[in-house]
């Protein structure tokens, strides 16, 4: 038995037994390297083009939306933009592409991409939210120390994430870290407003407030928010005190256990591992604006690579 099948023994109380298709895992984790030289939009790069300039005002675009998302993925992956020219160049010589756009071109049109999710498919989708950060200076604490930088550190994401594929479905991200309550409830309006069948919606803890509960409660939503052990219970808040008697009765594992809360790791930190693994936890930007936009792209790049 393995170090984490004792800790996770110990944890739950029996075996773990990893039942993960790993062929078809392999074949999803090359499938991600081949998206990164899918040339397949280069057939319909005039079409595109024309139906881009249609009625615009202005210079017409001379490079098609999908050559932008394509370089947009490549510069999540931590390239500098004059690479990414280099490499369109170099591929546009081996006329794998019509033309190539210099670095500033491709700085400016990723500025402009909306980097918002694609919806989740299917029905009864459940939803976890939890937040992070991300680096956003290089210096450390000594420069900090000595010379007494005062340079924002870091970036607040909150993020939800499905339970079943495990992929983000919506996220915010602020320079000024906020509640996370507050800013999973605007999320969730949103994708309600949008028509996703969502049924139910958790997170740990720190999204154990009131007005949250009572959200969840009007929108006919199944809470799986985890309540403090020491939690009280509040007559304004009916659904809440239900989950903390539940738990004071039946223990946390059993509560755990009977809401579904164990989703919560692989629909949120585990998304902020793989993002931050894949993708880097450090921005480059040093404007507070392309450092909101860097960050968001690094989430619509993951999500994009787990759909291929």
């Amino acid at each position: 038995m393995t170090d984490l099948e004792k800790k996770l023994k110990k944890r739950w109380g029996r075996k773990f037994r990893d039942k993960r298709d790993w062929e078809a895992v392999n074949g999803q984790l090359v499938r991600r390297g081949e998206i990164l030289l899918d040339f397949g939009f280069v057939k319909g790069w005039n079409d595109e083009l024309d139906k881009m300039n249609e009625g615009k005002v202005g210079a017409p675009y001379q490079f098609p939306k999908s050559l932008i998302e394509l370089q947009a993925l490549w510069h999540a992956l931590r390239l500098p933009y004059r690479m990414i020219e280099g490499m369109t160049c170099e591929l546009a010589g081996l006329g794998h592409l019509p033309d190539y756009n210099d670095y500033s071109t491709v700085n400016r049109r990723v500025n402009e991409l909306d980097f918002r999710l694609a919806l989740p498919q299917g029905e009864n989708i459940i939803v976890f939210s939890d937040g992070s950060g991300m680096q956003a200076v290089n210096g450390g604490e000594y420069l900090r120390e000595k010379y007494g930088k005062k340079n924002r550190r870091w970036i607040q994401i909150v993020l939800l994430g499905d339970a079943k594929t495990h992929q983000p479905v919506s996220y915010e991200v602020n320079l000024i870290p906020g509640s996370e309550s507050e800013s999973t409830e605007r999320q969730l309006v949103k994708l309600l407003g949008r028509g996703v069948p969502i049924v139910a919606a958790g997170g740990d803890g720190g999204l154990d407030c009131k007005d949250l509960w009572n959200f969840c409660n009007d929108q006919d939503l199944r809470p799986v928010i985890k309540p403090d052990k020491n939690a009280k219970v509040d007559v304004d808040c009916p659904l809440r005190n239900q989950h903390i008697r539940e738990r004071r009765k039946r223990g946390y594992k059993r509560w755990a256990m009977n809401n579904g809360y164990g989703h919560r790791w692989t629909a949120t930190e585990g998304v902020f591992s793989a993002i931050k693994r894949v993708f880097g936890e450090q921005v480059r930007a040093t404007s507070e604006t392309g450092m909101l936009h860097e960050a968001a792209s690094k989430i619509w790049a993951y999500q994009k690579i787990q759909r291929a």
